[in-house]
């Protein structure tokens, strides 16, 4: 099966440049920028409607700038570093366990994802009353620019998302499969790991968003259709990647306490050394087994994880606050 065009560009990335990740963003990042310095969208020009608040169209343009080369930024990272957690998975699949599912099975579909992605693009991002047709208008070009912008970035965001939920596929695949040893679930770690990382693009990408408060001027209105992406895509990471391996280790942990209850029912009551030392060992191991994790996360990565859950929020909370600070100083 051929590797699918946007893979195949990343790869290229990765295989040709001493610094891919940052070289994606820039070859993003970069055109972006000009494509809206050249149009205007830099310009105030508070005689039109639109342009009232100048510094929410500037936000708006660095935010169009910036997260979709944030987020390839993200994804080129992510395919430079996943094929270590698959290895690391793969050797842990039970050896008579019958697998053949490849990575980009369904990888030839991606185009969909973009006609999705514009599609969102139209319905929440790019408004008629946005646009301006008149190509002899002031700003013509700029919400030209704008909503090419908005598309762009869409459509990049859905491309992000169709590659992670296939990978997070195959994660929830192999979940069936691996070996799991109740008392030894770090080696399990490389399922927790992929799913901080997709986390963290998530919760970066929705930090990012409050680089439309730049006016001052936080409405729920600029957010709602990130959260509707965000939100669903946050709690796909995390449950489908985790569903099957933490079903495995739950299995393996009822296996484990039954036959530790079993041993202290045929262990022998008696006050001799023995007999206690055998006892409180396998009390112990119970108390042991009971309190093991389900997660196939260790101490590190939840903690992380947890930070990452506020950050989205904070920046939200920061962005108000700053809002309401400058204007009672500006007030005052």
């Amino acid at each position: 099966m051929s590797t699918p065009a946007p893979i195949r560009l990343i790869e290229y990335a990765i295989a040709r440049f001493s610094y891919p990740v940052s070289t994606v963003g820039a070859i993003i990042a970069i055109p972006l920028l000009i494509l809206f310095v050249i149009s205007g969208g830099f310009e105030p020009m508070p005689e039109y409607p639109l342009w009232n608040r100048p510094m929410e169209i500037i936000g708006v343009v660095l935010l169009l700038t910036i997260l979709p080369a944030g987020l390839l930024m993200w994804f080129t990272a992510w395919v430079r570093s996943s094929e270590l957690l698959f290895v690391d998975i793969r050797s842990q699949v039970d050896a008579h366990a019958e697998f053949d599912e490849e990575r980009y099975k369904f990888g030839r579909y991606w185009p969909i994802a973009v006609v999705l992605g514009v599609a969102f693009a139209f319905y929440g991002s790019v408004d008629a009353d946005f646009l301006t047709m008149d190509p002899d208008s002031e700003i013509y070009l700029t919400t030209l620019a704008l909503a090419l912008g908005q598309i762009f970035m869409w459509a990049i965001i859905a491309i992000a998302l169709f590659f992670i939920f296939q990978d997070d596929w195959l994660f929830y695949q192999y979940g069936r499969l691996v070996r799991v040893n109740i008392y030894d679930l770090d080696k399990l770690n490389a399922f927790g790991r992929a799913v901080l990382s997709q986390f963290l693009m998530v919760v970066g990408a929705l930090a990012l968003t409050t680089l439309q408060s730049l006016d001052r001027q936080f409405q729920w209105d600029s957010y709602i259709y990130g959260l509707y992406v965000g939100i669903p895509s946050a709690i796909i990471i995390v449950l489908l990647p985790t569903w099957t391996i933490r079903q495995n280790i739950r299995k393996e942990k009822a296996l484990a306490l039954e036959s530790i209850n079993t041993e202290i029912q045929l262990s022998s009551t008696g006050l001799d050394n023995e007999s206690l030392l055998r006892l409180n060992s396998l009390i112990a191991r119970r108390e042991q087994v009971q309190h093991t994790r389900t997660w196939p996360m260790d101490i590190s990565i939840f903690s992380r994880f947890l930070f990452y859950v506020f950050i989205p929020p904070l920046a939200w909370l920061g962005a108000a606050l700053v809002e309401v600070m400058l204007d009672s100083f500006l007030a005052g």
